[in-house]
C-alpha cells in the first residue's frame, strides 16, 4: 500500500488499520511457534487480542467518517504476512520480528495522529498508541 497523502486522514487512518492486518498475520504465526510454557506465548496471546480489538476499533471510524475500511486494501485473508515463518523460530528472533512490526505500527499511527482532525478518531488512536507502548515493553522484556 502506497503512503497517505499528507492532506489524506481517511488515508493515513487506514494505512494503521493496514499494518494491524499484517500485524495479526504475523502475530498468529509467531505465536505458533513459540511453546506455551514460555512467557512470551502469553505476551502473543494479549497482543494478538488487542490487535484484533484494535482492527475493529479502526473499521468501526472508518465507517463513523463514511469510509468503507476495505475499500483501499486487501483483505486479511487476501495477504500474504509479512514475514515467512518457515519452522522453528527463537523467542529472541519472534521478539526481534514482532518488534519490527511494532514499529512500523507505531510509525503509521504517529502520522495517522498527525493528520487527524476528527477528535473521536483522535482519541481511539491515542488509546491504541497507550496500548501499544505497553506491547512493546512486555515485548522487549525477556
Amino acid at each position: 500500500m502506497s503512503q497517505p497523502r499528507r492532506d489524506d486522514p481517511a488515508a493515513a487512518l487506514n494505512q494503521v488499520l493496514s499494518e494491524v492486518i499484517d500485524g495479526i498475520l504475523d502475530v498468529r504465526q509467531a505465536h505458533r511457534r513459540v511453546p506455551e510454557t514460555h512467557a512470551l506465548h502469553a505476551v502473543l496471546d494479549q497482543l494478538f487480542d488487542d490487535l484484533r480489538a484494535w482492527a475493529q476499533l479502526l473499521a468501526d471510524q472508518d465507517q463513523a467518517l463514511g469510509v468503507s475500511p476495505l475499500a483501499s486494501m486487501s483483505t486479511g485473508a487476501a495477504r500474504t504476512p509479512p514475514h515467512s515463518w518457515h519452522g522453528a523460530a527463537s523467542d529472541e528472533e519472534v521478539r526481534r520480528i514482532v518488534g519490527e512490526d511494532l514499529d512500523r505500527l507505531a510509525q503509521h499511527l504517529a502520522t495517522a495522529l498527525v493528520e487527524q482532525r476528527d477528535d473521536q478518531v483522535r482519541a481511539a488512536l491515542a488509546e491504541m498508541d497507550r496500548g501499544l507502548q505497553i506491547h512493546v515493553r512486555a515485548l522487549s522484556e525477556p
